[in-house]
């Protein structure tokens, strides 16, 4: 279900240079539970919409499947 947002939310995070633990941090959720997230042992969409927000992006569930939409595509 979230393996999409996943692949994305890696790639964001590597092209703007961010760590888990910057995402903890800027989320106030506890790094472990970021990492347990994005390793799938967890699908909490309240942990997927904190990741969003802090990429500035906007979680989208379609067919099944959350991904990201880039909030700067609306422009």
């Amino acid at each position: 279900m979230f393996s999409k947002f996943r692949q994305d939310v890696k790639i964001l995070l590597h092209g703007n240079n961010m760590t888990y633990s910057q995402i903890s941090e800027k989320t106030g959720i506890a790094e472990s539970t970021i990492k347990c997230f994005m390793c799938g042992a967890s699908d909490s969409r309240r942990i997927a919409e904190c990741i969003s927000d802090v990429l500035g992006c906007e979680l989208i569930y379609s067919n099944g499947i959350y991904m990201i939409k880039d909030k700067k595509d609306d422009v």
